[in-house]
């Protein structure tokens, strides 16, 4: 199975505007992206990303052994919405580099935890998370959630110009 993401421009730097805001203690953003799933030919997957919750600053928990940790009210908003509009959640955050990013052991360990919660609000789409560097993604998505995640392997930004990439 091959996953791509497409996602417009401006709301591509909308998302990287939001998370280069500095927080009063948290060392990076957080938010979540809502798309579109959509099958294609030959059981692929593809993701039209649709719009930006970001997550509030009252939101974040102060735990300085983390980047950035939010507590159970961002969750329970984005799990509200997902419910109320059937759509695939990716939790996304930053790395400050250029290139194709990867997740740190920390985001592995987290992601494990909290991406299956999502499926109680919305169990028919999948759902994941994205990393962001400055100028690509790399991302994981699960299609339920006891299954292994599968790799987002193609990266499209649609405006001019368009910009793709792939993970492999």
């Amino acid at each position: 199975m091959k996953i791509s993401l497409r996602i417009a421009s401006p709301l591509w730097r909308h998302i990287h505007a939001d998370l280069t805001r500095p927080h009063a203690f948290a060392f990076e953003r957080v938010g979540f992206l809502t798309c579109r799933p959509t099958s294609l030919p030959g059981s692929d997957l593809l993701l039209l990303a649709q719009d930006w919750h970001a997550v509030d600053d009252t939101d974040y928990v102060d735990k300085p052994t983390v980047g950035a940790c939010i507590g159970p009210r961002a969750f329970r908003k984005i799990l509200q919405h997902a419910y109320g509009s059937p759509c695939t959640v990716l939790h996304v955050h930053r790395h400050e580099h250029l290139g194709v990013p990867e997740f740190s052991r920390t985001d592995i360990l987290s992601m494990r935890e909290f991406v299956p919660g999502f499926f109680n609000a919305c169990r028919s789409r999948p759902h994941g998370a994205l990393v962001l560097s400055r100028d690509a993604a790399a991302g994981h998505v699960w299609l339920d959630p006891t299954a292994r995640q599968f790799e987002i392997e193609s990266f499209r930004i649609l405006g001019q110009p368009i910009r793709t990439w792939s993970t492999r």
